[in-house]
């Protein structure tokens, strides 16, 4: 072998090690946000939107105005103020997909009861329309049978004012729906039967509003979700029918109710 090979045998091999150790870095730079450690309660955490068309200091005013409307939406959701969500703005965080949530990463956020971390791009306009891209990370599914990480593509036509995209970004359904499903999870696991009426509810809210996003035809990992949904429904009603520790009206369904739910889909 050359003396040439082996050099670049070498450096291939230092290029690798460095992967290695540069992959995890990125990781533990998104792994947390300060401010989540200020917010009490259930959080939806929102890094940055990041406005193609926008200068600087233009893409700062469009980051507050979402964090206004949007944190004023969820707190008009007819939600008890124990469980009530709370918007945490990440300014200058964009995490770089998966590799952003290993999984201590993930658990250190549940842990800090974050149940959905949000953030996207919205494109120049092209062709008449306007194109966002928004990225959404489910916390706590299980990832040996979900995919917590979901991606979707949104389209209108182009509106009069970046202002008008901001209100249609606060007014997306999905956000309240992804943080219902792991609130509902969060609610059973941490209070049992005292938590199954209020996790019920979260779940058909779920549902609900997951199916106006996704339309009569959805597939992929928005079917995927759905159907997993569905069944969080299903095993709640069995769960409640059986558990003596549950006083509440799922108690009193009879089983065909509960069987015949279930094999509709899971909805009541």
């Amino acid at each position: 072998m050359t003396h040439r090979r082996i050099a670049h045998r070498a450096l291939r091999v230092v290029a690798a090690a460095l992967g290695a150790f540069v992959v995890p870095a990125v990781a533990s730079a998104q792994a947390v946000c300060t401010d989540i450690n200020n917010v009490p309660g259930f959080k939806i955490v929102l890094d940055d939107i990041q406005f193609a068309a926008a200068p600087a200091d233009d893409q700062k005013v469009l980051m507050r105005l979402l964090i206004s409307q949007l944190g004023s939406r969820l707190e008009d959701l007819p939600d008890p103020a124990p469980s009530r969500y709370h918007l945490v703005p990440c300014p200058g965080r964009t995490p770089v997909g998966e590799a952003s949530f290993p999984p201590l990463t993930v658990r250190d956020l549940v842990t800090r009861d974050v149940l959905l971390e949000v953030w996207g791009d919205v494109f120049r306009p092209s062709g008449g329309k306007q194109l966002v891209a928004m990225n959404y990370v489910m916390m706590p599914l299980p990832r040996d049978t979900m995919n917590p990480f979901l991606q979707r593509q949104y389209e209108r036509k182009i509106v009069s004012s970046p202002d008008e995209v901001v209100e249609w970004l606060a007014g997306f359904d999905e956000i309240s729906a992804y943080a219902s499903v792991g609130r509902a999870i969060r609610v059973i696991d941490a209070q049992g039967a005292p938590g199954y009426d209020s996790a019920k509810a979260d779940f058909a809210t779920a549902a609900q509003g997951l199916r106006r996003a996704y339309g009569a035809n959805p597939v992929g990992a928005q079917k995927q979700l759905l159907e997993y949904v569905d069944a969080q429904q299903c095993a709640l009603l069995r769960r409640a029918r059986n558990d003596a520790a549950y006083k509440g009206t799922m108690r009193l369904l009879p089983q065909s109710t509960v069987d015949r739910t279930c094999a509709s889909g899971g909805n009541q």
